[in-house]
């Protein structure tokens, strides 16, 4: 999924709707704006990836995207605003696992 920025809101609407409990993978480009960096909405960011792994999801993969203007420079080093995640929803490793003892 790439939405360019509208993943938060997807993402909030499809946990509330429980249609990911359908879906075994899930990757998506997520997006923390510069101008989206404040306390709260991180946060808000942090609770719905945490709602995600409540619902069986587990993150595979991750990547910083190094496009330039996904790229800032802060005296700690360069941050990136945007990364690849794929997720792996393990509901479905239990019940391959258990389809495949019978």
């Amino acid at each position: 999924m790439d939405v360019e920025g509208a993943e938060w809101e997807s993402m909030y609407s499809m946990l509330r709707s429980n249609v990911l409990t359908r879906v075994k993978q899930f990757g998506l480009e997520i997006h923390i704006g510069l101008h989206k960096r404040s306390v709260a909405n991180l946060y808000e960011y942090w609770t719905i990836l945490d709602q995600l792994e409540e619902q069986g999801f587990r993150r595979w993969y991750w990547a910083m995207n190094y496009r330039g203007e996904n790229i800032y420079m802060e005296t700690a080093g360069a941050r990136s605003v945007c990364y690849e995640m794929v997720y792996i929803n393990v509901n479905y490793l239990y019940k391959d696992l258990s389809n495949n003892n019978h």
